[in-house]
């Protein structure tokens, strides 16, 4: 039951994603760098469609020529289904596709060349600097390596770097000397993922094991993965491993759920609790959508938790003021003000709800809310005109379906006496196509009814 109300706000994501042609943006940059004192590029992977004012953490990836173009799909994969938080992957490119030399790690020492040195700045400074020019970033940074890059990785660990937050490792290459890692870090200690393949080498798999130990001792949030792969495979066979466990206590959708059940708090206890958890750990906020506004307010609301209501539609109310929210979730909040039976409030989202549909033109996303605004709230407000206009425009949108339609204002006309005569008309159109009523989960035998007491209404009331 926990997810019945729910599953009609996602079905609303969901068909948004399944109707595009890609889940992905890639894009190309060039910048001038001020530590080569050259033009430098790099790509940035985006899912296309996000929530408004979304803050990315930034997955920063090495070795890209190979590695970037399966590790930004499956993170945004990930992220397009809330299985992570809204993440940019970026390439670092090298001044040529495939060369390492770039990074100028002598793996012997953890040291770095004149080159190395170079580079590492400019990661750490020039490049971290136009990526927070061109998308809104959070501040949690993961840096992605592969064998030699994965161990160089290592530098960055052991140097205190606290540009990245954390770090994921495939495969690393044995080094002669583990570094000390003794760099007492300012603020949080590093998240490591290692990730090493069955079929590789072991003195590959041995060194990550060692590794994995080391950073134990130093108290590092680290884990250890190994997986059916040789050594190249491994990027394609772990990334999504990888990714799930950096972000094994975030919680999605479905963990908050799990979260609310277990909880003897008050929602707006459990959902403080579970918002600070994302922002400490991730630096992510909960998202103003619609699914989360579901499981907390719509909760409270069948919890009859009064003070937890509240403060929860205080929150959102304010969250949504921005002009640029998120249709679903204002079509949710509209919905759920419509069940407090607080119809000016309903209203005023749900007419914001279809507003920003057209904007985004996505008014093929409607339909339930014009049936729940139509047939629940205007006539409340005795705004009947008003109701069946929204219907009317929605056979436009939906010329397949227009029967839907027909029948919700034969519902609004009989159940408010308005336009009777006009009603029945419309159910006995409706009527005509009784698999686009099955489909849209109505009943012809209730359509029928529903007819014959409009018959009924219209004899009564006729001279």
């Amino acid at each position: 039951m926990k997810k019945i109300f729910l599953l009609l706000y996602l079905c609303v994501i969901l068909s948004n994603i399944a109707i595009s042609q890609n889940i992905m943006d890639v894009k190309q940059y060039s910048f001038r760098s001020l530590t080569y004192n050259d033009t430098r590029s790099f790509r940035i992977a985006l899912p296309a469609s996000v929530y408004p004012n979304v803050k990315y953490n930034v997955l920063f990836v090495l070795d890209a020529d190979y590695t970037f173009d399966v590790i930004a799909s499956t993170a945004v994969y990930l992220q397009t289904f809330d299985y992570i938080p809204p993440t940019a992957v970026v390439a670092i490119d090298y001044s040529t596709p495939g060369n390492r030399n770039d990074v100028g790690y002598d793996l012997s020492g953890n040291s770095l060349d004149s080159s190395g040195e170079m580079f590492y700045k400019y990661v750490n400074t020039d490049l971290a600097k136009e990526i927070d020019r061109i998308i809104p970033t959070s501040g949690f940074n993961t840096l992605v390596g592969h064998s030699y890059t994965a161990s160089y990785l290592n530098y960055y660990i052991d140097a205190g770097n606290d540009n990245m937050t954390s770090y994921i490792l495939f495969s690393p290459e044995k080094m002669e000397r583990m570094p000390g890692f003794e760099t007492k870090y300012k603020t949080k200690s590093p998240c490591v993922r290692i990730i090493t393949a069955m079929d590789d080498t072991e003195e590959r798999q041995t060194f990550g094991r060692n590794l994995y130990e080391n950073f134990q001792k130093m108290k590092y949030d680290v884990k250890l993965h190994s997986i059916k792969a040789d050594h190249m495979s491994v990027i394609p066979a772990g990334i999504m491993q990888a990714l799930t466990s950096l972000y094994d206590k975030y919680y999605n959708i479905d963990s908050i759920y799990a979260a609310i059940e277990r909880s003897d708090c008050p929602l707006w206890e459990t959902f403080t609790s579970i918002n600070e958890n994302n922002r400490t750990l991730y630096k992510q906020e909960l998202p103003v959508s619609g699914s989360c506004i579901s499981a907390f307010l719509w909760t409270a609301i069948q919890k009859d938790e009064k003070e937890s209501i509240d403060k929860l539609r205080v929150y959102y109310e304010k969250a949504l003021e921005n002009e640029n929210s998120d249709p679903n979730a204002l079509g949710v909040m509209g919905d759920l003000m419509n069940k407090l039976g607080l119809w000016k409030e309903a209203d005023y989202y749900l007419q914001r709800c279809l507003d920003r549909y057209k904007k985004l033109k996505q008014e093929h996303e409607t339909l339930y809310w014009r049936r729940v605004y139509s047939l629940n709230v205007l006539p409340k407000l005795g705004q009947y005109k008003k109701a069946w206009k929204i219907l009317e425009d929605g056979k436009k949108i939906y010329p397949d379906d227009k029967a839907i339609f027909c029948y919700y204002q034969g519902v609004l006309s009989i159940t408010n006496d308005f336009l009777i005569k006009k009603g029945i008309e419309q159910l006995k159109i409706a009527l005509k196509y009784p698999d686009v009523l099955k489909n849209n989960f109505v009943n012809s035998d209730e359509a029928e009814a529903l007819l014959k007491k409009g018959i009924s209404k219209e004899k009564g009331v006729m001279p």
